[in-house]
């Protein structure tokens, strides 16, 4: 016989039989064992040995759908073997015809008797004749009673015959037959099959994997599988269809292979067993004893017994049935027309049973009728998906109760709460909810916790002038069941106000909050507090640590995206960029999808910003364009003139005009210009034409958006260094009188620390002083922005410094830091810098008789630069670590590569290599 896996006792037991069957001897074999325990599989094998031995091999499958049948398994298994019906002189039709007459009778009928044992005793004419009968638990009661009949007559016929069954399977009838008198009989031989071991699923799935594979992946495809060998083939067909598509699949995961291999088991069990697994399919995880009882007209009891039946053998097991695949495929079992009532009739059940909110609303999903109460559960099932971070399915569940919903205060509810979870993910979807929203609250139908999203929305569209006369009703709610929240919403808009329209942000009536160094407060509280000090021009003291606090709250979850955004803001105003990028990445990577794509796309921009101020405008770039991909250009509203600020600001300086011009072409809202986006687009607006050689229109724009500051109270020097680019515009238009006063004035307002804007200021102070005097100041403003960070400005000012030099006769310092300077604007991805019209005649002369030390600086890379320098200043590989929020491996690596691009070997050679770096 064909080897099967850990059926040896069982294989031999046959062929000891079919051995006693060739010496003359009539035996009975019957098969026991559940639902896809390989019983057919033991049979056919034992059936192809036979043949190939030279026996006679007749076959029959019962089936469910015939077991009302007369004598029908007798009939198929004559049928298949018309030659020997006809040697015998058995007509095709006298079995059926004589069938159909026994059907009225429950004794043997003699003339049915005579013609079968005729049948069969010439079928034994060329012995042995094995009979093999699949499922028999299905047979008819006429065919079990004749072939029990024929066992008693055939004597020492040559004969066997072979049946399988499942326990507690069939017609009470037949059970009783098989249970009393087959199994009972002298001849009978009993075997039952047990679930293949943890060894036995290996072996067999040695023949799809290595056996490394097959041994790793044993146990937990036994545990899913029962043992059962048709299931651990099918689990290996999906297995290694993965595994094909991806080396990193290494755990055995059912697909659909394995979903129609347990269906093809249900289906040749018992009507019920299907139907109770498609009611536990149906009900999902809530899927109780009682429940299930319930949805198919049962009791529990019954129920139990089904489930628990040796014959079904785990089938309808909780873990089997949850696969994914598997409940796929039951469902899918389930006619069309038949799957609406029964979701519904479940749907019904599971709220009278008190079930989870999510879990009744999937169902509530897929049937198309009206029912009373369904827009409760689907509010509460949105509330649960929302804290489970899933707003895709919380979004569905409340457009699905807002279109079911009718006019009146419930509709309003719904608006406004999917006015607030549609906005982090779509905002241009909210514009159809605002109408309604909007007319509520001039009815006074809102309350304070509901206005919040409702204005946020409004202004991210641009629709300023309806917010204004709302900020009445923001502070004096007309709803007296606000209580204390009024005031908690009341604070998260106060912080998005400065976010968005400072312009808005006094009018608030709100008062100032505790200092910011004590540590009272919510986050929000706190994160509005440091930015409006830095927007003010107060400076970092107090409101760095209440930021860097606010960020360690979100980090930990006990921090809303706004603040966090507010904190990040913080340190990028005040020229903390390193910790502003720590700070960033570490947000981008705990919030991923949680929060939505707007708080994503506000973050990569914020990113992008910072590489922008430490002049790494490749990534500048990258990070730009990421968020404005992230959502269509409509979902930005007026915020879309963030990401295309950076755009403009990055390719101008990296000297792509008509890349950056594109960018200038692209439409914004109006409104925008009301926003600190607006101030930002603005300048970079006046960059571009400052590069263009456009001096007035870079001028007016300048000063446009320092008029706007002035006007909103947030004139921050480092938010946007109007007053220093104006300058430089002017310069250009040879108005040094009004670029000094400019200066004058912006240093005046500079607070202390903000080493980067101090920086620009010095290097634009130069320009205005006589070229004796510009050196020192130059190497000042090179010394803040080297320590600070910022590559691209440091590039600009060495460029400036080399100019001087080169005008005062100093070629060798002028060549110096010319070179200096253009190494580092090709590391920050900048347009080539314009050199001294002699330093570039002498160089297109004498390039070659350069030495080594003027050579361009070796490439380091930000990072590297950063703890190189640390490095150099005496910092140990854990103060640097802790100093920079990186792992000592890190900063061992980057020593490593910052080695080798300097060409030395130590520590200590680090100052004096540096020292010939930057000056």
């Amino acid at each position: 016989m064909e080897k099967l896996v850990e059926r040896d006792v069982e294989e031999k037991t046959l062929a000891q039989v079919y051995s006693e069957c060739s010496r003359g001897r009539c035996r009975m074999v019957a098969i026991g064992g559940p639902l896809a325990s390989g019983k057919t599989a033991l049979l056919d094998s034992f059936a192809r040995d036979a043949a190939a031995a030279g026996a006679t091999v007749i076959k029959a499958t019962a089936s469910r759908f015939e077991r009302y049948q007369p004598l029908g398994i007798l009939d198929q298994l004559l049928r298949g073997n018309r030659l020997f019906l006809h040697s015998a002189g058995l007509q095709d039709g006298a079995l059926a015809e004589s069938g159909v007459e026994a059907g009225a009778h429950s004794e043997i009928s003699p003339p049915i008797l005579g013609l079968l044992q005729g049948a069969f005793q010439h079928l034994t004419n060329s012995p042995p004749l094995i009979v093999c009968i699949d499922d028999a638990h299905f047979m008819d009661v006429e065919s079990l009673q004749y072939l029990l009949a024929l066992m008693r007559r055939m004597g020492h016929a040559p004969m066997s015959i072979v049946l399988t069954y499942c326990p507690d399977m069939g017609r009470d009838s037949v059970r009783r037959i098989l249970q009393a008198e087959i199994l009972r009989m002298p001849d009978c031989t009993q075997l039952d099959l047990e679930p293949l071991s943890e060894t036995g699923v290996a072996t067999v799935l040695e023949e799809y994997f290595k056996l490394e594979t097959a041994g790793r992946m044993a146990p937990e495809s036994r545990q899913l599988c029962g043992g059962r060998p048709l299931l651990v083939h099918a689990l290996a067909e999906d297995c290694i269809g993965r595994m094909l598509e991806s080396a990193a699949q290494r755990r055995p995961v059912a697909g659909p292979a394995f979903g129609r291999a347990v269906l093809s088991c249900l289906y040749r069990a018992e009507p019920v067993v299907l139907e109770i697994a498609q009611a536990m399919a149906t009900l999902g995880e809530f899927r109780s004893a009682a429940a299930v009882a319930r949805l198919c007209g049962m009791d529990p009891e019954s129920v139990g017994r089904v489930v628990t039946s040796p014959g079904v053998g785990g089938l309808l097991e909780p873990d089997l049935l949850g696969q994914p695949s598997v409940r796929e495929a039951v469902l899918g079992s389930i006619p069309q027309k038949e799957r609406h009532a029964m979701r519904s009739r479940a749907a019904r059940l599971l709220h009278q049973e008190g079930a989870p909110a999510l879990v009744t609303a999937e169902h509530l999903m897929r049937i198309d009728e009206a029912i009373p109460w369904a827009q409760q559960v689907l509010c509460e099932a949105a509330d649960q998906a929302l804290d489970g971070g899933d707003h895709d399915r919380a979004i569905s569940y409340l457009e699905r109760a807002h279109r079911e919903c009718p006019q009146g205060r419930e509709r309003i509810d719904i608006a406004a709460k999917l006015a607030d979870v549609v906005w982090r993910h779509n905002p241009a979807a909210v514009k159809s909810y605002l109408p309604d929203l909007v007319a509520a609250a001039e009815r006074g139908e809102l309350s304070v916790r509901q206005l919040v999203p409702v204005v946020r929305s409004l202004l991210w569209n641009g629709q300023v002038e309806q917010v204004t006369h709302m900020m009445a009703r923001l502070r004096h709610g007309s709803r007296a069941q606000d209580g204390e929240d009024a005031v908690r919403y009341a604070e998260q808009l106060r912080l998005w106000l400065p976010l968005t329209y400072p312009g808005i942000a006094p009018t608030s009536g709100f008062e100032d909050g505790p200092p910011l160094d004590d540590g009272a407060g919510t986050p929000e509280h706190r994160a509005a507090g440091a930015l409006g000090a830095v927007l003010r021009g107060g400076g970092e003291e107090g409101a760095v640590p209440a930021a860097e606090r606010v960020l360690r709250e979100a980090l930990a979850g006990a921090a809303s995206p706004a603040s966090s955004l507010a904190a990040l803001m913080v340190l990028i105003y005040t020229d903390h960029l390193d910790k502003a990028a720590v700070w960033c990445d570490a947000l981008l990577a705990s919030l991923g999808e949680t929060c939505g794509l707007v708080w994503n796309a506000l973050f990569t921009s914020a990113r992008a910003e910072i590489h922008y101020r430490l002049g790494d405008l490749r990534s500048a770039r990258r990070q730009a364009n990421a968020a404005l991909a992230l959502m269509p250009r409509e979902s930005w509203g007026a915020a879309i003139v963030v990401p295309l600020s950076l755009l403009i600001l990055t390719t101008t300086a990296m000297g792509n005009l008509g890349e950056a011009e594109s960018y200038l072409d692209l439409p914004v809202p109006s409104a925008a210009f009301g926003t600190l986006g607006g101030v930002i687009y603005l300048d970079a607006r006046g960059h571009f034409h400052l590069a263009r050689g456009r001096y007035d229109a870079a001028l007016q724009d300048f000063l446009a958006a320092g008029h706007l500051m002035k006007l909103w109270a947030a004139d921050c020097p480092s938010v946007v260094a109007w007053r220093v680019n104006a300058a430089r515009a002017y310069l250009h238009k040879g108005l040094v009188t009004q670029a000094r006063e400019l200066l004058t004035e912006h240093m005046s307002l500079l607070p202390s620390g903000h080493p980067r804007t101090r920086g620009l200021t010095y290097r634009a102070l130069a320009s205005t002083l006589r070229l004796e005097e510009r050196p020192p100041v130059l190497l000042k403003a090179a010394n803040i922005l080297d320590r600070c960070g910022d590559s691209l400005n440091l590039a600009h000012t060495l460029a400036d410094l080399g100019h001087s030099y080169e005008s005062l006769g100093d070629s060798g310092q002028a060549r110096r830091h010319t070179h200096k300077a253009r190494a580092l604007a090709d590391r920050c991805g900048a347009a080539p810098l314009p050199e001294p019209p002699a330093a570039a005649a002498r160089e297109r002369a004498g390039a070659e008789h350069l030495g080594a030390a003027d050579l361009p600086a070796p490439q380091l890379s930000s990072a590297e630069w950063r703890v190189v320098e640390l490095a150099a200043r005496g910092a140990t590989n854990e103060q640097i670590a802790r100093k920079l929020f990186i792992t000592v491996s890190t900063v061992e690596q980057h020593l490593t590569r910052a080695y080798r691009k300097l060409g030395i070997r130590r520590r200590t050679q680090l100052p004096s290599c540096l020292s010939e770096l930057v000056p």
